[in-house]
């Protein structure tokens, strides 16, 4: 049944970038401007670029770092032609990346968290002429989702303890707990490993887990550790893997041998991190990477021609690499649908909400046969309009169906809601959002077999009763199932 496991080589990413320059089109001299996020700029753009200039034909690149660290300069040129690139980059936090986009000194900001009210009030404060609404910043082809962050927190394989809170996490991290014993596990007292923050996921871990973007004062706000920082991965997985009371943070990808902990919530569930569920956004310490253009300048061809190559298929194999994950559709694992048919009943908000045999009979038949795609369509926070994210997902979704492995597939569409409410009004919103995702697969992309239903607050995803996860049970998930 999974014939999709690798369709991410033959798909054709869409988005809302029209007319991107082929390599012909380009200009002799690319210039290209970077600033912002430091995960972006640090850990994607130098083999992103790097791939890129050798798909343009400019096999030979250089990289340049000056006496800043966060400044760098990469160069590319080709051993046949005239045409030479030059990619600067300056990568000094998300945050210092939307001045300079707005006053044209960077051609794309690189962004680790979604542009806020209060991003474009401190703009306006500043005197920038012309700064663009919310609204304008998040429109498609304006906000563009290139990848997923994703954050483990490992432990000794021999460790006991299986879940940890954030919460818990944040606690051990900065000394409040101390031993092993206080959350279950042996009387062993906890002992950090941390790497650089210039090598390593602290932008992420203190953002995600501490609650400080300001990594300097978040790292120096740990615990004492129990080495010192590590400039190399294998060797901070090493000392887990060896030391029974250690505790560390890495990317999902890098683990090795070391456990991820589960995160626990406050409705007694906990998630595991695997690639399908932190391509669905639902893995709590899972962040979206984003690049944004200015609403009122027109992109360079250059510039529209690299962002393009990253939401290719090309592009996103290039993302891969650097650790990050892709948002190439994938399959849920083989028990996804008979796990998920037995959580039905729960909204996950304390017992408060009885889901109605209605909706477990319509959701047991909707899902009977099939497999979830990663593709999870969500919306703009208080509409029903889709986010940036969704509004590319759509063309990805018609592609994944397009292909001769899924020529007998039905397209299943299942909408939710988070438990807040009335119960009937949030049955109907969720019928409305999944059919009108039907109508658009079916009148804009010509999908041809689409069936949508909704379910209300039925089989939760996220615990309801935290307000920073429960958005997410606001979603409509695609499942394929044959027809015959």
């Amino acid at each position: 049944m999974h014939c999709l496991s690798k369709l991410a080589l033959g798909l054709t990413i869409l988005t809302g970038l029209a007319g991107a320059a082929t390599a012909q089109q380009l200009p002799n001299d690319i210039q290209i401007h970077l600033a912002g996020s430091s995960s972006i700029g640090k850990r994607l753009t130098t083999d992103a670029v790097t791939a890129w200039a050798k798909k343009i034909g400019l096999s030979k690149s250089q990289m340049y770092v000056g006496v800043d660290p966060d400044e760098y300069e990469i160069t590319a040129s080709g051993t046949e032609g005239p045409r030479k690139m030059r990619v600067s980059v300056s990568s000094r936090g998300s945050s210092a990346g939307i001045e300079p986009l707005l006053l044209g000194q960077a051609d794309l900001w690189m962004a680790s968290t979604q542009v806020k009210a209060s991003d474009i009030e401190a703009m306006r404060r500043r005197g920038i002429p012309n700064v663009p609404t919310l609204a304008q910043f998040r429109a498609p082809g304006i906000e563009n989702v290139v990848g997923l962050d994703a954050l483990a927190i490992i432990v000794n394989p021999q460790n006991p303890v299986k879940r940890l809170s954030i919460p818990q996490i944040r606690d051990m991290f900065q000394g409040r707990i101390t031993n092993w014993s206080q959350v279950g596990g042996p009387a062993l007292p906890v002992k950090l490993y941390a790497m650089k923050p210039g090598a390593g996921y602290a932008d992420t871990f203190c953002a995600a887990v501490i609650g400080n973007a300001d990594v300097a004062k978040c790292m120096d706000g740990l615990a004492t550790l129990s080495a010192p920082q590590s400039t190399s991965l294998d060797d901070l997985t090493d000392q887990i893997e060896t030391d029974p009371a250690g505790l560390s943070f890495v990317a999902f990808q890098d683990k090795r041998n070391a456990r991820a902990i589960q995160i626990g919530t406050s409705c007694d569930t906990a998630f595991a991190p695997d690639s399908f569920v932190i391509k669905t956004d639902e893995y709590p310490l899972t962040r979206r990477l984003y690049i944004y253009t200015n609403p009122n300048r027109p992109l360079s061809p250059g510039a529209r021609a690299y962002l393009t190559y990253l939401l290719s298929p090309e592009g996103q194999n290039s993302i891969n690499v650097t650790g990050f994950a892709t948002l190439a559709p994938g399959l849920a694992p083989e028990t996804y649908s008979a796990n998920r048919q037995s959580v039905a009943p729960d909204a996950q908000d304390g017992g408060h909400t009885h889901i109605r045999s209605a909706e477990e009979r319509l959701y047991a038949a909707a899902i009977q046969g099939g497999d979830r795609l990663s593709i999870t369509f969500r919306f703009q926070a208080g509409t029903s309009d889709l986010d940036s994210r969704a509004e590319a997902d759509l063309g990805r979704l018609a592609e994944t169906i397009a292909l001769p492995a899924n020529a007998d597939k039905q397209v299943v569409l299942v909408g939710y809601t988070s438990a807040e409410g009335d119960y009937t009004g949030n049955r109907d919103l969720s019928r409305d959002r999944a059919a009108a995702i039907r109508e658009r697969l079916v009148k804009q992309y010509g999908v041809k077999d689409v069936v949508s239903a909704g379910v209300g607050p039925a089989a939760a995803v996220a615990c309801n009763l935290d307000p920073a996860y429960a958005p997410l049970n606001q979603r409509v998930e695609v499942w394929l199932r044959s027809r015959s």
